[in-house]
């Protein structure tokens, strides 16, 4: 249970990070959305999309690598930090050089033009990333939570301030990029109360961590494709409404991610340390993930799908109509999600990072398959479908690669009781829908869920013990 100490400390702060900041980025995009309507919303989706295919090259894996050594050895941290920010910076450097080039290459037309432009300066930015490393590595997401409620104040005020000035679509793309900049500056100043950074070139260290990051480089490239393609042929094929639609319903879907991420980023050093040290420890931790995500997903995404027509109405206007049958479709990707992030966390944390390489290169295949096939005919509707299916491409080969070469024990045996959950609440929702608001239904639904699970036995001793730890004051 010693390990489970560590997860209540430590995920506390990513949680209340992702709830705080998801809502305020939510709320900034919404208001965006409501602000240039459809068609220049596509424009500004796009242009953040164009640019997100570049940014896997400040970073190309080198990361996670840092927080795994710098949780295995803290005394070279300083050092670790210090060399990755000097990748990392030369790397930003030649994206924003990529970008730029690519941009005057292909005709846009001058606002679309002038829109990159913009947005690919938040490229340069990514430079400083490996300072964050410090804050995940040393288990202080507090400062994280600062960094990121700064900039999401900082991005609302300079929204509400262009807006009120009745401002241009590229000041609202200048916001974004703006607050980037406030969290990475923020992000680089507080670093020195934990740790000093050291700027020595060590050729060999830089060398090694490359070597390290190379099968997640090759993984976030594929992992670019298979999550943004989608975006980029709907613009070309279809027009920017239809990239507005679908990006008004992802955006939703997209801020929920926090929730599995903030669990394994907590666990991600932990579980580097246990591997090593602990496999019981490892095995637990990956077990007990697995089952609280596979169960927090698919009732996500069922209440989510009976309550789509109404979050789209309430949030964006009768204007996103469109966007409710791609809500509908996206939230299954990201209830699967749920599982893909746990499995690369864990990939990477045991040392098979090229692993993630290959589920990547399944998933993006997959989606620029089905979406060549979907989108001609079907528009944002045939990518919302195409984005299922090569997630769920990808976490099955992840999945199974688990079970058979790490952890043994099939953690899918757990998944009866939750599917059980869904069917009954589905069933409820259904009869009483006509009687009662979707969202008075849904959270009805919450402990019926879980009251399921309590009498299907999927609540065990375990998972008790666990509860009494989250909410105990006796956290290390």
């Amino acid at each position: 249970m010693q390990t489970v100490k560590y997860l209540a400390r430590n995920s506390g702060f990513l949680f209340l990070n992702g709830i705080a900041t998801n809502i305020l980025s939510f709320f900034a995009m919404l208001y965006i959305a409501r602000y240039l309507g459809p068609e220049d919303y596509g424009i500004f989706c796009f242009a953040f999309t164009f640019v997100y295919f570049f940014s896997f090259i400040p970073d190309m894996g080198v990361h996670q690598i840092l927080v795994r050594e710098a949780a295995k050895e803290p005394e070279k941290a300083g050092k670790l930090i210090g060399n990755g920010t000097i990748i990392k910076f030369f790397l930003a450097l030649i994206a924003l050089f990529l970008a730029l080039v690519l941009i005057n290459i292909i005709n846009f037309p001058p606002s679309t033009k002038n829109a990159l432009y913009i947005a690919a300066l938040g490229l340069l930015i990514s430079g400083t990333g490996a300072y964050g490393t410090i804050y995940e590595a040393k288990l202080r997401m507090e400062y994280s939570l600062l960094f990121n409620l700064a900039s999401r104040v900082f991005l609302l005020a300079f929204i509400f301030l262009a807006v009120a000035n009745h401002s241009t679509l590229n000041v609202l793309i200048l916001a974004s990029v703006s607050a980037t900049f406030v969290h990475n500056l923020l992000m680089v100043l507080f670093s020195k109360k934990l740790v000093k950074v050291s700027f020595d070139i060590d050729l060999s260290l830089m060398k090694q961590l490359i070597k390290e990051a190379v099968p997640i480089a090759v993984a976030s490239v594929f992992t670019v494709v298979y999550f943004k393609i989608d975006v980029l042929m709907l613009s070309f094929l279809r027009g920017d409404a239809e990239v507005g639609f679908y990006s008004a319903a992802y955006r939703i879907t997209d801020a929920l991610v926090f929730l599995p991420a903030a669990f394994t980023t907590s666990t991600f050093p932990l579980m580097s340390k246990y591997f090593k040290d602990s496999f019981d420890s490892f095995s637990f931790a990956y077990a007990r993930t697995f089952k609280y995500l596979f169960a927090a997903g698919l009732l996500i995404a069922v209440l989510v799908t009976f309550a789509s027509e109404k979050i789209i109405l309430t949030f964006y206007g009768p204007e996103y109509q469109n966007s409710v049958i791609a809500l509908q479709i996206l939230i299954w990707a990201t209830a699967i999600t749920f599982i893909s992030v746990l499995i690369s966390s864990t990939c990477v944390s045991s040392g098979n990072q090229q692993i993630i390489s290959k589920t990547a290169i399944l998933a993006s295949l997959l989606n620029v398959i089905l979406n060549l096939i979907l989108i001609p005919s079907t528009g944002y509707v045939g990518a919302a479908i195409a984005t299922v299916f090569s997630v769920l491409g990808s976490m099955i080969f992840g999945l199974f690669w688990v079970h058979k070469n790490l952890l043994h024990e099939n953690p899918l045996k757990g998944s009866i009781s939750p599917l059980i959950g869904a069917g009954v609440i589905s069933v409820l929702i259904l009869l009483f829908r006509p009687y009662t608001d979707i969202l008075v239904l849904s959270a009805a639904s919450v402990p019926v869920f879980v009251a399921v699970l309590y009498i299907t036995g999927w609540i065990d001793s375990d998972d008790k013990s666990i509860l009494l730890k989250l909410i105990s004051r006796n956290t290390i």
